[in-house]
């Protein structure tokens, strides 16, 4: 029956497009297709017999050695551990499914595959199928459509600078305190380039604000007070209905909430708000602090890290403003405001 098994699964797989291997329940390779073969044979392969025999789960470790070794920064090993770690919870029956998508660059073409990961069962036999699917074309449209939404937000950022030019430099600022911020806090590199867009971005509701109001000194009537406040909504509206592939809107609606519930426009609190408008808000608050404003001078970098250290943890992010008095993320306000650092 095992041997009938492998011919029925052997017909079955050649007639597929994808990359296929089957391995048993320890990571032993059982069988592989003909797409697998080909693919091998043009990338140059020293494995005999295609991998048949070799343990997979080994010959993925052995990867990311190799990877590791070559330079501590090549992703190859990072992506080799994370295919290797999914193969063996699917063995161990610890998730149905692993999916994983990886770049293979070859000299002259980019290229990216999709790994799956799945179990198959025959009679009395289980196998888990590994398949590796060539999704370049559609990596290559998925980048055009986000090239062409970051070039959105940067037509966007354009037109708040004509209006204002003071908005346009805020939201400049406000997005390199972001990032560094971030980029501290570990968040991967989605989440980072969505952070930095949304604060790039983040007044984008002031638009609809009349910039006699915006640059008005001294203290704001209710009524005046309520229309600025209206910016953060106002900017979901602007965004809301545009495809990213980032949750700007959402981000950009929530800048002014509070952890405490005090903020606006929906009086969120806690864990509420997203980790990205948690970030801005205090990337706001210190540039709001720091930066000269049309109708008074800065405050200062002292003023604005007591406000945040004032508010810690009531209104802002404990982490997030125990970042922001590291002496490195200090040392990083020079490169944002070298006017304001100078020597002298």
């Amino acid at each position: 029956m095992y041997t009938e098994d492998m011919k029925t699964l052997q017909a079955v797989i050649d007639g597929l497009v994808a990359h296929v291997a089957l391995l048993d329940e320890t990571g032993v390779i059982q069988l592989v297709n003909r797409a697998w073969c080909r693919f091998a044979d043009d990338n140059g392969s020293r494995l005999s017999d295609y991998g048949v025999g070799s343990n997979y789960l080994h010959l993925l470790s052995g990867a990311a050695q190799n990877a590791l070794a070559a330079s501590k920064a090549d992703p190859d090993a990072g992506f080799a551990i994370a295919a290797r770690d999914g193969i063996y919870a699917v063995i161990q029956q610890d998730t149905e499914r692993f999916q994983l998508t990886y770049p293979c660059h070859a000299p002259h073409e980019q290229r990216w595959f999709l790994l799956t990961v799945s179990r198959f069962d025959l009679h009395e036999h289980s196998y888990i199928m590994v398949t590796h699917e060539n999704v370049t074309t559609l990596k290559q449209s998925e980048q055009v459509i986000r090239e062409a939404l970051v070039g959105t937000v940067s037509a966007l950022s354009d037109m708040s600078e004509i209006r204002d030019p003071y908005t346009a430099g805020h939201q400049q600022n406000v997005a390199a305190l972001a990032r560094e911020i971030g980029h501290s806090m570990g968040l991967d590199h989605n989440e980072l380039e969505g952070l930095v867009l949304a604060a790039s971005i983040h007044d984008i509701g002031k638009i609809a604000v009349p910039a006699e109001i915006l640059t008005r000194p001294g203290r704001l009537g209710e009524l005046e007070l309520r229309m600025i406040q209206r910016h953060s909504q106002l900017g979901f509206d602007i965004i809301a209905s545009i495809p990213f592939p980032w949750p700007l809107a959402e981000i950009i609606q929530q800048h002014h909430e509070r952890l405490d519930g005090s903020g606006y426009p929906r009086g969120l609190s806690g864990d509420q708000i997203r980790i990205e408008a948690q970030i801005i808000a205090v990337a706001d608050v210190l540039d709001a602090m720091i930066s000269h404003r049309p109708y008074r001078p800065g405050l200062g970098a002292g003023a604005a890290f007591a406000e945040l250290q004032a508010g810690r943890g009531r209104s802002y992010n404990t982490a997030i403003v125990d970042i922001c008095s590291t002496d490195t993320f200090q040392a990083h306000l020079t490169t944002i405001y070298p006017r304001l650092f100078s020597a002298g």
